[in-house]
C-alpha cells in the first residue's frame, strides 16, 4: 500500500521534489562558484592593493630620500664655500686674519714644482667651525677627487653615524674618528667612518677603487687637516672585510712589531691591489670604511701618512 501510495498520486509530488532539490543542489553548486571566484578575485585585488600601496610608499621614501640627500648635499655645499678656500680661489677667499695661516701668514700659491705645495690646496676656518660645532676636529679633502671634502667629527663613539655636522639626525651622518682613537690623529692606525650614498656624497666614491678601472692610480693622495696641521696620506691598500668587529677594525697607538704583522697580514692581505709599504716607528696609517651593498660587507680604504706640514703660530 505504501509503495502503491509512493508510486500513484504522491508519485509526482516526489519526482517534483527530487528534481526541486537537484535544481537547488545547482543553484547551490552556482553560487558557491561565484562566492569563490568572487574570493579568489577579492584575493587577488587585495593582493593587488597591498603591492601598489608598497609601491607607492617606496616611490615616496625613494623621492624623500633623494630631496633629503640633495639638501645634506647643499648644505655641505655651503659649509665648504664659507669655511674653506682654495689657494687659487682669491675671489671667495675670507679676510687672511680668519684662516688658518700656513707659511707665515702668507697665503701665496708655491709653485707647481714645489713639493710642499700640497698643502696649499685648501685652507679651513676652524675658528668658525668651532662655533658651529665644537665636535668638528678636522677635515678630509681628497686632493684628486674633490667631492670628498668634508668635516671631520669626533665624539668618542658612534654619534654621527646618523647625525650631521650640527648634530641633526640625517640619513648621510658624518664622516667621524673611531672613538677608540685619538682625534689629533697621533695613533699608528686611525679609523675613519663615511657612509657609502647613492648620490656619491660623503664616502660614495670610495667605491671606484675596485670598480674604475685606473682610478687608483689617478687617486692616491688625500689630506686630514687639523688646528694644528696638514697630514698628507698614500693609498696602499683597499679591500673588503666582512666584519667591523676586530681584524682591520682595531685602532693602535703606537707601532710595534705586533702592529708591523697587522699592517702586513691584515690590512695588506687581500687588497685588490699590492703597493708597498715600509713600516717604521713613525710610520701613521688611517683606515678609511665605508657601507657595501651586501649589510655584512664593508669597503675599507688604507693610506699611510707620507708628509705633513705644522701650521705657524
Amino acid at each position: 500500500m505504501a509503495i502503491c501510495y509512493i508510486g500513484g498520486m504522491k508519485k509526482d509530488r516526489y519526482e517534483s521534489f527530487k528534481n526541486n532539490i537537484k535544481q537547488i543542489g545547482k543553484k547551490a553548486w552556482k553560487l558557491t562558484e561565484v562566492i569563490a571566484r568572487n574570493k579568489k578575485d577579492a584575493v587577488i585585488a587585495l593582493i593587488c592593493v597591498a603591492l601598489v600601496t608598497v609601491a607607492v610608499i617606496s616611490i615616496v621614501r625613494i623621492v624623500y630620500l633623494h630631496s633629503v640627500e640633495i639638501k645634506q648635499e647643499q648644505e655641505i655645499q655651503a659649509l665648504q664655500e664659507e669655511y674653506t678656500s682654495g689657494s687659487g680661489d682669491t675671489a671667495s677667499m675670507p679676510d687672511e686674519s680668519e684662516l688658518v695661516k700656513k707659511t707665515d701668514g702668507d697665503l701665496e700659491t708655491e709653485p707647481e714644482d714645489d713639493p710642499n705645495a700640497w698643502y696649499h690646496d685648501i685652507d679651513v676656518d676652524f675658528a668658525g667651525l668651532k662655533e658651529q660645532n665644537e665636535d668638528i676636529v678636522g677635515w678630509i679633502y681628497f686632493e684628486d677627487e674633490e667631492s670628498i671634502s668634508y668635516p671631520l667629527l669626533y665624539s668618542g663613539d658612534d654619534y654621527y653615524l646618523w647625525r650631521n655636522y650640527l648634530k641633526e639626525e640625517e640619513t648621510a651622518g658624518s664622516i667621524y674618528i673611531d672613538g677608540n682613537n685619538n682625534p689629533d690623529l697621533s695613533d699608528a692606525h686611525t679609523l675613519i667612518y663615511g657612509h657609502n650614498m647613492r648620490n656619491l656624497s660623503m664616502f660614495g666614491n670610495l667605491k671606484f677603487y675596485k670598480t674604475e678601472e685606473d682610478y687608483f692610480e689617478n687617486h692616491r693622495h688625500f689630506q686630514l687637516i687639523t688646528e694644528t696641521g696638514a697630514y698628507r696620506y698614500e693609498i696602499f691598500a683597499y679591500k673588503d672585510v666582512s666584519t667591523l668587529t676586530g681584524g682591520i677594525y682595531t685602532t693602535w697607538k703606537y707601532v710595534d712589531d705586533d702592529f708591523k704583522d697587522f699592517v702586513e697580514n691584515t690590512i695588506c692581505q687581500g687588497s685588490y691591489v699590492d703597493a708597498d709599504i715600509d713600516v717604521d716607528d713613525e710610520t701613521h696609517i688611517v683606515t678609511l670604511s665605508t657601507c657595501s651593498y651586501d649589510s655584512d660587507v664593508r669597503f675599507t680604504v688604507s693610506a699611510v701618512r707620507v708628509d705633513e706640514h705644522e701650521w705657524n703660530p
